[in-house]
């Protein structure tokens, strides 16, 4: 018995056991390739019936879904094409957040709104005065723009006149989400109760919930410390609640220095 052919069945045995552990149970045959496995099966045996062996299975590299990385300009792009709800044809303008890639802390607001669409800068995010009073915050805590990405739950900007609903805000957390999973901050702060309640889904007022750190589950399952604290527009208007949201900010200032737990 030749050796050579011997190994060439047994290679062929290992081959069909790996593909019978993937699942592939069936091939590709004709008359030809049927009539080749007997002429070599012949030629291995010499005319003879080959002793019975005994069945080994390789063990089997587990095949495992590679996810494809993603990036924030990957995402932006597809924000910048959704059409998933009816709010993509009343946009101003696609707003998927800036900063870094690497931020500590992600800001969260509720969505962009205009009176003067032609004149929307291309990195508004809150609004002109809101995000000149959202970069003084940041300086008082001493963040820098290369620590911190801002967003807001609404990928969309939009006209004063138009007014979203829940059903548009849950299209477009999936890209938030996305998103969050891709910065993986320190902290998250969420800025007013409309972004609050679609990453805590809690009952509470903003009050209530403001103050101290909550839990966020990522998409990988990690927890990520957030807190709430008021939307800028909101403190444009009420002055005198700049205090409270100045107590938020100096803990996001400790939780991000290590100073708490």
């Amino acid at each position: 018995m030749n050796l050579q052919y011997v190994e060439i069945i047994d290679e062929m045995r290992s081959l069909l056991a790996y593909h019978q552990a993937l699942g592939i149970e069936n091939y590709p045959r004709d008359a030809a390739i049927v009539h080749f496995l007997d002429r070599t099966a012949e030629a291995a045996v010499g005319g003879q019936t080959l002793p019975q062996q005994k069945k080994v299975i390789p063990a089997v590299t587990p095949v495992v879904a590679v996810a494809v990385t993603e990036t924030l300009q990957g995402i932006a792009v597809e924000i910048d094409g959704c059409c998933n709800c009816d709010l993509h044809v009343r946009r101003v303008a696609p707003v998927p957040g800036r900063g870094t890639p690497r931020a500590r802390l992600l800001i969260v607001g509720g969505w962009l709104t205009e009176t003067e669409p032609v004149d929307l800068p291309l990195e508004m995010i809150f609004g002109l005065e809101e995000d000149k009073m959202l970069s003084r915050m940041l300086a008082a805590i001493h963040l820098a723009p290369g620590d911190v990405f801002i967003t807001n739950i609404l990928k969309c900007g939009l006209s004063e006149s138009c007014q979203p609903v829940a059903a548009n805000i849950n299209c477009c957390l999936a890209y938030l989400r996305r998103q969050i999973a891709v910065i993986a901050p320190k902290a998250i702060c969420t800025m007013g109760i409309v972004a609050t309640r679609a990453l805590l889904d809690l009952p509470q007022s903003l009050s209530q919930l403001r103050g101290r750190f909550h839990l966020y589950t990522a998409l990988d399952g990690k927890q990520i410390p957030l807190i709430p604290t008021y939307h800028p527009s909101y403190l444009l208007q009420a002055a005198e609640m700049k205090s409270e949201a100045w107590k938020d900010l100096q803990l996001i200032e400790k939780k991000l220095a290590g100073l708490l737990l």
